[in-house]
């Protein structure tokens, strides 16, 4: 058989700022039967950083808090002005 995809293995991309990508993985409730009664399961919602194939951090749970990070990250850099204005202003970043 064949690999898993990469939606699979890193989940959506959400949005872009310059090279990083915020990707959100989501993993929806499941109902099981264990001993004849059926027992739901909660979903889960992940937030990841990447660069390229490169996982940076994960285990975030709120999209806008991924791009402030990724935003802090490019001003360590001193590429904060390769951000488009239009997403500084959707995520509200400072």
């Amino acid at each position: 058989m064949g690999g898993k995809k990469t939606m699979e293995k890193r989940g959506h991309q959400v949005c872009s700022l310059v090279d990083y990508q915020v990707r959100q993985k989501i993993t929806p409730s499941i109902v099981r039967k264990i001993g004849g009664k059926e027992v739901p399961s909660a979903g889960t919602i992940e937030v990841m950083i990447y660069n390229g194939k490169k996982k940076i951090e994960g285990g975030m749970k709120d999209i806008k808090l991924a791009s402030q990070k990724i935003y802090d990250i490019l001003k360590k850099e001193g590429r904060e002005t390769t951000v488009s204005k239009k997403n500084i202003k959707k995520y509200n970043l400072v």
